[in-house]
C-alpha cells in the first residue's frame, strides 16, 4: 500500500474516532437534560402533594367534621381545623392523631415514608412528632414544607369588655366614668360540676360578682387567671340564674373562660395566642 492510502486510512481512523467522541458527548448531554427534566418534573410533582397534604391537614375539618370523636373506621379524611368560622387548628383533633399517626397514610401516595411534627415558632427546639412513618431521616430524598398555626385548645370564651350601658348595670357603675366592664351571663348550676370558670384579666384587679337576688361576691385577682367556682356556688340558686360580672378595668381584653377538659396550663394563649409551626417531611 503506498503512502497516499496510508495516510486516507488515518484520516479515516481519526474521523471515526472523533465522530465517536462526538456522539458520546451528546448521548451524555442528552441523557443529562433527561435526568434533570426528570427531577425537576419529580420534585413540581413532590411538592404539590407536600402542599396538597399540608392544605387538608390545616385547612379542613376533615370527614366527618368531628372526626375527633370517631372510632377509626369512621374517619374517611383528617383535618385539624375547628370549624369553619376558625383557623384555628383543633387541640382535640391534634391529639387524636397523635395517637393514630397512621392515618396520615391515607392522603399521600402509597408506601410514602412521612414525618409530620410541630413546635413552637419561638422554640424549635421543642419538637413534638405527631405521625410517622418509616425512618424518613435516613432516606436519600427528603422534601419538607412547613405551615404556621394557632391551637384551639377547646374552651368556651367569651367578652367581659362591655362599655355599651343600654342594660343597666345593677352596681350602677355606668356612672364610674366608664372605668368598669360589666356583663350578664346565663350559667347553669350544672356545669359547675363539669368544667371549671375563669376570668382572665390582669392581676390585681377588682372585681364583683352578683345575682338577680341582690347578693354580692367581692374580689381580687391574684394572677391573671382566676377561678370563680366557689362563689359562683353560692351565687347560682337554681339550675339556670343569672349572673353578672363586674371587672374593675376598661381594657378589651377581659374574658369569661369554661374549660370542661382540664387544661388550665393553655389558658394564657387566650390574650396571647402562640404560634406553631407544623412541618411535614416525605422522602422518596
Amino acid at each position: 500500500m503506498n503512502s497516499k492510502g496510508q495516510l486516507i486510512i488515518t484520516d479515516l481512523m481519526l474521523y471515526l474516532i472523533l465522530l465517536t467522541i462526538i456522539l458520546g458527548i451528546v448521548i451524555y448531554t442528552i441523557d443529562n437534560i433527561n435526568d434533570n427534566q426528570v427531577s425537576s418534573f419529580n420534585n413540581h410533582e413532590t411538592n404539590q402533594i407536600l402542599t396538597d397534604t399540608l392544605n387538608t391537614i390545616t385547612k379542613t375539618e376533615g370527614t366527618p367534621s368531628n372526626w375527633e370523636n370517631e372510632s377509626i373506621n369512621n374517619i374517611k379524611i383528617i383535618g385539624l381545623r375547628k370549624n369553619t368560622t376558625s383557623s384555628m387548628i383543633s387541640y382535640d383533633k391534634l391529639m387524636k392523631l397523635k395517637n393514630n399517626g397512621q392515618l396520615v397514610s391515607n392522603l399521600l401516595p402509597k408506601g410514602t415514608n412521612y414525618e409530620l411534627s410541630i413546635h413552637p415558632k419561638n422554640n424549635p427546639n421543642h419538637n413534638t412528632i405527631i405521625a410517622t412513618r418509616g425512618s424518613v431521616s435516613f432516606d436519600r430524598n427528603i422534601y419538607s414544607m412547613e405551615v404556621p398555626v394557632i391551637i384551639d385548645y377547646g374552651y368556651n370564651v367569651s367578652s367581659i369588655y362591655n362599655h355599651n350601658y343600654s342594660n343597666t348595670c345593677p352596681l350602677h357603675h355606668e356612672k364610674d366614668n366608664k372605668t368598669w366592664s360589666c356583663k350578664a351571663f346565663n350559667i347553669k348550676k350544672s356545669t359547675l360540676n363539669r368544667g371549671t370558670y375563669y376570668i382572665i384579666v390582669d392581676k390585681d384587679t377588682d372585681y364583683i360578682l352578683t345575682n338577680t337576688y341582690n347578693e354580692t361576691i367581692n374580689g381580687k385577682t391574684d394572677d391573671n387567671i382566676t377561678e370563680i367556682n366557689q362563689k359562683l356556688e353560692q351565687l347560682i340558686r337554681n339550675d339556670n340564674d343569672t349572673i353578672y360580672i363586674h371587672i374593675n378595668s376598661n381594657k378589651k381584653q377581659i374574658y369569661l373562660v369554661y374549660d370542661t377538659n382540664n387544661r388550665r396550663n393553655y389558658l394564657n394563649s387566650i390574650k396571647t395566642p402562640e404560634i406553631y409551626i407544623l412541618t411535614l417531611k416525605i422522602s422518596t
